[in-house]
């Protein structure tokens, strides 16, 4: 936020004017709805972001008078001069008019004074109000995004404008005004009449914009000037005004805002800072909010203490206004002098474990649920292939020893005979991540007993946060003040870049118990959460042990031929310039073919081509799809078929080019090796993704995009690389799920499985089935388990959606528990608010009971998906730790380094080909005991792409 503008000491205090429709939309749009609803389903997001906008803006003005306009249904005097007065503006999203009521509600309880005048726009509020805190002498402020609210601009009130980001207010006074628009605010109303105002329907002059209509302005000293002398202005803007004259002055009537309602009130009765405390938890127990977000908020309001991280034993601990806002305590952080210290710290706490008072009924509860009772956090880079070790801390009973590098030898044996002894009571902000970095070191950590990034990601699958501070914001209210160092992959980054800065960082020292603190809470609040739920063992049992198998694969990293690389990045270029060369040709001009416009210009104005879909800024879309389709339709049109051949064309190898390129930046020169980071906490649904370089984006097909796949060879003292990959898992999943004997018995036939249901589907005999029934049926057996609408599927196979529709009914004819099924899993979502996998994964579903139709079609459609593609998931996960068990155990050479989809990657040994094989396809067919098999299919290969199969 800038900087506040200094009071006048001549005011009797200040005075801010709220436009509340105004800050009610900017911060709807703001903050996610997916990431701010109530269990129930209500939108919340609105009503967040305007308690912390406005606690923001008064933070920083320090007011003592406050009041808040909005808006009421029906028109205003303004439609009747202008009927079309704010017609075209798009109804706002239900999401956000069901909050209205709830702003205002929270407004009441917060003690601020909320005003509305039928028949009267909330600008006329605003500018009542504004003009009477000017007239009693008070320094008065105007929140609001409508320029319209400039006109009320003088020496004794500013409007605070937002700008890109909201925190970014600009303090409108008569002399930004006039340096941004050359006329002073009140002739601004005129420049507004003349411009007209889009947003509002107002028509002004056409051609005439904010340039033109300030030098009239001060050439003929206002809009009566002009009007005045209209007969004199010369050219075409001079005929568009004497044409538009009507209009103008209408304009003029439209945006001139009242000043002189009676609403009811005097500057007195605008004091705020009496909240009613029981109203506010009421309200923000509705809606979900934290303990720590009603004492933020009531701090702005009436001065209330921020929560805070402070030592443990200080004042500030002890005297909380309240029990629970107590600030969360801070360990003594001793800074290890030497190895003797580690094991003198280690005897103390296991000496006097829960000394300090530690020992409360909170940790007890969180200890029993599985949280450890000892954190630890290692600090720096933990990047696959190029990790650094800043320190390692331990904390134990409300006491933490820092420990920085470079260690010595005696340092790291006492450190590493403390993690090998003490790790089972260990908790963790992000396991795989502290393996890379204490790996850095030479250390090893076994599986700890908690691990906080993963068990918010169980808790929350929808929520991912990128920072540890994050994560306190979300799961425990506690909001980090933003001078601290940015956080990546919940590690601190504690170089000196502000050494110069006026005001100096924070000790790194204390920076660091902060750090540890939180991850300590955490582990206590996350813990009784997964106990709760009884989801305990998907941490235990597979998120901790597939974290120690990706750190391997990272660390291993995969090896790439970097020379064929080189080749296919150069043919890829090659292919892009001769397929851009050649739409040139057809085109008849250097067309940019990025360039949405000037292909539309080709495509539908120089070609002559019928468009189909259009954008919603209402220009045709070129995306490409619908260059396909076009494709398809005018492959009889050499010049049309040609050039959009050789435009998608084009495309399709420049993205292959960037794609390669990618892999050749990605490449560590140390070791020739792609070590990606395989992200455990992103995708909602438990799959793993790959990210720096993103792995899974490969094209598999067709011929070009596999052919990057050969640039994955076997490493220095590896023969060969193994593909295994789960065959229609989910298919196999829902036949097991649905119990249904017709599709468990397709699996089990032995037959080509989508030709074998086709002919159940269409009730023809096998080798009877068309490529097309095929197809169609394999299109409606994976769009079921994916949630895809009939609309999707409609679109997927170019059939009409009666068609899709038809295709649907037979297939639930023929396969009944399947319907029965899928059915059973909305109704179970919507009844219980969440999801589950076979395992026992949940993701939860709160715009299933949205009133916006869109949100909650997409709701169902995922609550549909989730349990299929998360019981796929963890059916992986399993799969992989089996695998990577049965080798080690094997004392096989050969290891995992990918997991891309359905698909692992094994590096494999000379001479431990069959073996491997075997072992790694048992482990993933055995994975789990469903009704029906599962399927692995296995190749083996001198490259990835020669392995596949």
């Amino acid at each position: 936020m800038t900087e506040a503008s200094p009071a006048n000491t001549e005011t009797r205090g200040t005075l801010l004017v709220v436009d509340g429709h105004s800050l009610a939309f900017r911060a709807f749009f703001a903050l996610p709805v997916e990431n701010f609803s109530t269990d129930a389903g209500q939108a919340t997001n609105a009503v967040w972001g305007f308690a912390t906008m406005l606690s923001q803006v008064i933070d920083a003005e320090q007011p003592d008078h406050l009041a808040v306009a909005f808006d009421v249904k029906g028109g205003t005097f303004r439609n009747q001069l202008l009927p079309q007065y704010k017609g075209t503006r798009e109804a706002a999203p239900e999401e956000l008019l069901t909050q209205l009521p709830l702003i205002q509600q929270m407004l009441a309880a917060l003690g601020v004074t909320y005003i509305e005048k039928p028949g009267y726009e909330g600008d006329d509020v605003i500018g009542t109000l504004a003009t009477m805190g000017a007239d009693a002498n008070y320094r008065t402020l105007v929140l609001s995004g409508d320029r319209d609210a400039f006109q009320l601009i003088d020496d004794r009130i500013t409007v605070l404008y937002p700008g890109h980001h909201f925190k970014d207010l600009k303090h409108m006074t008569p002399e930004a005004v006039e340096e941004k628009y050359h006329v002073t605010p009140a002739q601004y109303p005129d420049l507004a009449a003349l411009r007209g105002e889009t947003a509002d329907n107002i028509p002004g002059v056409p051609g005439v914009g904010d340039g033109f209509a300030a030098k009239w302005i001060n050439q003929y000293g206002g809009l009566d000037g002009i009007i005045e002398h209209a007969d004199e202005i010369k050219g075409k803007k001079g005929e568009a005004l004497r044409d538009n004259l009507e209009q103008v002055k209408l304009n003029r009537k439209v945006n001139a805002l009242v000043r002189n309602l009676d609403l009811g009130v005097s500057i007195d009765d605008l004091t705020f800072g009496k909240p009613d405390a029981n109203a506010v938890d009421a309200l923000f127990k509705t809606l979900e909010f934290g303990v720590r977000s009603r004492s933020k908020i009531l701090k702005s309001f009436n001065g209330g203490v921020k929560p805070a991280l402070s030592p443990q034993g200080t004042d500030a601990a002890r005297n909380a206004d309240q029990p629970d806002e107590q600030a969360l305590p801070l360990p003594e952080l001793t800074v290890c002098a030497d190895a003797a210290q580690i094991g003198q710290w280690v005897d103390a706490n296991l000496a006097d474990p829960w000394q300090q008072g530690m020992a409360n009924n909170a940790n007890d509860v969180a200890a029993q649920a599985g949280a450890g009772t000892w954190t630890l956090l290692a600090q720096g880079d933990p990047k696959p292939g190029r990790s650094t070790l800043d320190n390692v801390t331990v904390m134990a009973a409300g006491r933490a020893l820092l420990i920085k590098t470079p260690f010595d030898e005696p340092t790291k044996h006492a450190l590493a005979a403390l993690l090998d002894e003490h790790h089972g009571t260990l908790a963790v902000h992000g396991y795989k991540e502290h393996l890379h970095l204490l790996g850095v070191a030479g250390l090893h950590l076994p599986e700890p007993k908690f691990d906080t990034k993963l068990a918010g990601y169980l808790v929350h699958p929808d929520f991912h946060a990128d920072t540890l501070e994050q994560a306190a914001a979300h799961f425990l209210d506690l909001h980090v003040e933003d001078k601290k160092p940015q956080v990546t992959q919940g590690l601190l980054d504690l170089g000196d870049d502000n050494a110069g800065d006026e005001e100096p960082r924070e000790n790194p020292n204390e920076l660091t118990a902060t750090r540890i603190a939180i991850v300590r809470a955490l582990a206590d609040t996350l813990a009784p959460m997964l106990e709760q739920r009884s989801q305990s063992h998907l941490l235990a049992d597979i998120e901790l042990p597939v974290s120690r198998v990706l750190h391997g694969m990272e660390d291993a990293g995969a090896k790439v031929d970097e020379q064929r690389l080189d080749t296919m990045r150069e043919q890829f270029s090659a292919d892009a310039r001769q397929a851009q060369e050649m739409a040139w040709d057809l085109a008849g001009s250097r067309v940019n073919l990025q360039s949405p416009k000037q292909l539309q210009q080709v495509l539908f104005e120089d070609m002559g081509l019928k468009a189909t879909k259009r954008t919603k800024s209402g220009s045709y879309t070129t995306n490409a799809s619908v260059l396909q389709d076009l494709y398809v339709k005018y492959a009889n049109d050499e010049r049309a078929s040609g050039f959009l051949g050789a435009l998608l064309r084009h495309r399709e190898t420049n993205k292959l080019k960037q794609i390669v390129q990618t892999l050749i930046d990605a490449t560590n020169p140390k070791d020739g090796r792609i070590h990606t980071t395989f992200e455990q906490t992103v995708a909602a649904t438990g799959r793993l993704s790959s990210v720096d370089p993103n792995l899974q984006n490969i094209p598999n097909r067709n011929a070009a995009g596999r052919e990057i796949r050969s640039a994955f060879v076997p490493g220095e003292g590896y023969a060969s690389l193994l593909s295994c990959d789960y065959s229609q898992v989910e298919l196999r999943i829902m036949a097991d799920r649905s119990g249904d004997e017709a599709l468990i018995e397709a699996f089990r036939s032995g037959a080509d499985f989508h030709r074998y249901v086709a002919s159940l589907v269409y009730g023809v005999p096998v080798d009877q089935i068309t490529s097309d029934q095929r197809s169609h049926v394999k299109a409606m057996s994976y769009g079921l388990a994916y949630g895809l609408s009939t609309y999707g599927l409609a679109q997927q196979l170019k059939i009409s959606p009666s068609h899709a529709d038809e295709l649907k009914a037979k297939y639930f004819a023929t396969f009944g528990k399947v319907h029965d099924y899928l059915e059973s899993l909305v109704a179970d979502a919507r009844a219980k608010g969440y999801t589950e996998t076979m395992f026992g994964r949940r993701r939860y579903f709160p715009a299933l009971s949205s009133t916006n139709r869109v949100a909650r079609e997409a709701a169902e459609r995922a609550a549909l998906n989730a349990p299929i593609q998360g019981s796929a998931a963890d059916i992986m996960k399993i799969a992989m730790i089996r695998a990577d068990r049965a080798l080690r155990e094997a004392g096989v050479n050969s290891r995992i380094i990918l997991q891309i989809h359905d698909e692992l990657v094994v590096e494999v040994a000379p001479g431990e080909a069959e073996q491997v094989t075997g072992l790694v396809a048992d482990a993933m067919e055995h994975a789990v005991d469903l009704s029906v098999p599962l399927d692995v299919s296995t190749g083996i290969g001198d490259d990835w792409q020669l392995a596949a199969h």
